[in-house]
């Protein structure tokens, strides 16, 4: 299967410079990750600038108040995974043990 990677070291464009203002808002110890940098570089390409920041503070606020630290690409994975309800338990009360 054949992946399109978006590699950021390429890109020498006027995309560039709107990643680099997107990535200010990103946590300091996470400024360097490229997979970050990737699924950002994604939405700015699908959903615009705007968009993007919006989304960013959205779960930015969210990263500062969660109690145990992870990488902030990781916590972004996992709240898509619990916002498109692939979490198995979503939306739904777990059924007892020998329900079945």
């Amino acid at each position: 299967m054949n992946r399109k990677i978006i590699t950021v070291e390429s890109r020498r464009s006027p995309a560039l410079l709107v990643l680099q203002r997107v990535m200010r808002m990103v946590p300091d110890r996470d400024k360097g990750d490229k997979r970050l940098q990737r699924l950002l570089v994604f939405r700015l390409q699908h959903d615009g600038e705007a968009a993007t920041c919006e989304y960013l503070m959205r779960h930015i606020r969210r990263y500062i108040r969660r109690p145990e630290p992870c990488r902030f690409y990781d916590f972004l994975i996992q709240g898509e995974d619990r916002d498109q309800g692939t979490n198995r338990w979503a939306g739904r009360d777990p059924e007892p043990p020998g329900a079945a």
